[in-house]
Formats: C-alpha cells, structure tokens, sequence
C-alpha cells in the first residue's frame, strides 16, 4: 500500500468518496459505478481499512460524496457513518451528498443517529423534461418533498444544487428554476455551469457548452435573482443565508490541506497533492494512492490564487505574506495597474479580492496573475 507521510499540524478535513450510482447522470465524469451490492459491500470494507490507515485524529469538517451515497443500503450506508463520527470535533460540520430519489426517512434517521448535521441535495434542475433529458430519475415534485422530509427531520443546514446551461435551457427557463429553487426555503444554494468533460455522456454526444456572452447573462441573472432573494455570493457558485457556508468547502477555496479517502478521491497532505486510483480492482486489492505531485512555491501560490480570487471576500493581505514572504500588492504592481484599468479588483486596506466583473472574468485575471508568479 502506497502512503504519505503526515502533516504536522494534521489537516482539519476529511473528504470521503462513494463511487456508486443508481444511474450514469448525461453530464457527469466523476469516478462512478452503477450500483452492485456485492462490490459496494468489499468497498466499504476497503474504505474502513483505509480510514484506519490514516490514524486521523479528530476534524473540522467530513464530506461523505459521490457517486451517490445515498446509494448504498442502510446498513452500509450506516457502518461509513459510525466509523467516521468519532472523528468529528465538536461542534464541527459533516455533511453527506443525497440524491432525491433515495433519500428517505430510514437514512435520515440513520444520519441522525451518526451525527450527520449538513446534507446536500443534488436537485440539478426543476423541469421535469430537462431532468429527464439529463437521466435524473426523479421530478420537482419529488425534490418539493425530500426538502420537506429533511426540514421535519430535524436538519436546518441544507444545500440543494443546481445547473444551469443544460442543452436547450432558455432564460425563461432559468427564471423558472431559480423561482422554483427559492421555494424551498434552504440556507444554501450551489449553482453550476454545465461543464461537458471528457468522458461524460453529453461529450460523446457532441453537446457543446454555452456561448460565453450567454452564460454571462445566466450567470448575471442568477446573482441578481439570489441576491435579491437575501443570499450572500460567498464563491463563484455558492450563495448562502445567514453566513451557513460550506465550511468543508472553504478548506478548498482557502487552499488548505485535507484527506481525501475512497476510489478517485483527490488529497492534499505535508505539501503533496495526491490521487487514488480510478480502479476498483487495485483498490479493493490495496493499491489506494495512484499519483503524487510535490507542491513547488510556483505553484502553490498559482492554487492559492485560483481558489482564494473564487471567494467574495478574497484573502487577507497579510495571510499571503505569511504564506509566501512577499507583498501581494508589490509582487503583481504591473498586473494590478493593468487589469483595474477595467476595475478587476477590489482592494481593502486589508483584503484582495475582486470586484463583480473580476470574477465573471476569473480565467483571464489568473492568466495575468500567474505571469509572475
């Protein structure tokens, strides 16, 4: 078995992958597998053994997600949780990836009991036919009584998802779904561009992705309408109310270190970023990790800059001069001078972030930054 040596302090946050699926949604390229109870059984057994093999101590933050967890029969699904929950810190946040259509009250009563406060629902969009037309087996209606189900249960942290951009979606369309999501009344909201990778469905079908002048006018709706709505844009694609972030998520955008355990699963660990395999078959034989990278002080501060400029609030001048002994503001002088000739950036006496058109224009900020980095 291929390890890493362990960090000093350890990392604050656990991500846990479960491969499996009911179904192949038509966007989807994450490591997946259809359904099989006599795999998924050896897989948990191998992922127990893996838990184990990381001697983690307590976390802030564990993220159980997929595939689909919620997959997985109860009494699988059940061993994960209580094998995970002695792990938590208190008062820390755990969260399990649920689709509508196997969420129901067993598992939630299931999460309950293994201390489980944070669910996210992949509700993707709220027209029947578009659900359809991207192989979700379930309808809005279906989605209006999972939430329903998950508020009487007892969980006020709820997140529900959704895509915008799917072949055919008009603006209408849109509004139509942004309406439909902000009826069902939940603290946190995820909303994603259809991205067509490599091995997704929609790719071997020659589905393009939207124009970048109409995925701005989506994109700009969907601020507006959120914003309008009481949500904070906190990143890129995440809204919430009354500051209920993902705090499992804001160990990525911060460009902290986190465990990364399960078929596929990404990690960062001691400077090393590394992947488990993709192979079920080396992975139930103990082969975990499939490829490491060293982290160089180039790209560290590349993967500081493309996670920290998605957050609303950016980062703290003086965070990036601990990290990296320089001044943000001397080190990027000539790129700041040139991109807020165009007001990319906003810039606080303690802060670097960027304004609304900066973050629209992400991709072109960071192609400037990373000049000189």
């Amino acid at each position: 078995m291929i390890h890493l040596k362990m960090n000093k302090p350890s990392p604050k946050s656990l991500y846990i992958h479960i491969p499996f699926c009911a179904h192949i949604c038509k966007y989807c390229d994450f490591t997946k597998l259809i359904y099989n109870e006599e795999f998924a059984k050896k897989y948990v057994d191998v992922l127990l053994y893996e838990l184990d093999s990381y001697h983690i101590g307590k976390v802030d933050t564990i993220y159980v997600g997929g595939g689909t967890p919620t997959s997985l029969k109860d009494s699988d699904l059940k061993r994960i949780l209580l094998a995970l929950k002695p792990h938590l810190n208190d008062g820390g946040e755990f969260t399990v990836e649920a689709n509508v259509e196997n969420l129901d009250a067993n598992k939630l009563d299931i999460f309950k009991e293994c201390g489980v406060n944070r669910i996210s629902i992949g509700v993707e969009s709220t027209s029947d036919k578009m659900l359809q037309s991207i192989n979700r087996h379930h309808t809005f209606k279906d989605a209006v009584s999972v939430v329903s189900l998950t508020k009487e249960k007892g969980f006020d942290n709820i997140n529900v998802d959704l895509i915008y951009g799917l072949p055919g979606q008009s603006l209408e369309d849109l509004k139509t779904d942004l309406d439909n999501i902000l009826s069902l009344d939940v603290p946190h909201i995820s909303i994603y561009s259809l991205i067509v990778e490599k091995g997704s469905m929609f790719f071997n079908m020659g589905i393009k992705e939207q124009d970048e002048n109409t995925s701005r006018e989506f994109y700009e709706l969907i601020v507006s309408k959120l914003r309008e709505a009481g949500y904070e844009r906190y990143e890129i694609s995440n809204f919430a109310k009354n500051k209920r972030y993902s705090r499992h998520n804001l160990t990525y955008w911060k460009d902290e270190e986190y465990y990364g355990l399960g078929l596929g699963a990404s990690g960062y660990l001691n400077k090393v970023r590394y992947k488990n395999t993709s192979s079920l078959k080396k992975y139930l034989a103990k082969e975990f990790i499939d490829t490491k990278e060293e982290v160089t002080p180039t790209s560290e501060m590349e993967d500081y800059l493309l996670t920290n400029l998605r957050l609303e609030k950016g980062f703290k001048k003086e965070d990036f001069k601990k990290r990296f002994g320089v001044d943000f503001e001397m080190k990027f002088k000539e790129v700041i001078t040139s991109l807020n000739k165009n007001s990319l950036f906003s810039i606080s006496k303690d802060s670097i972030m960027l304004s609304d058109e900066g973050l629209i224009l992400l991709d072109f900020v960071l192609v400037k930054l990373y000049e000189y980095c």
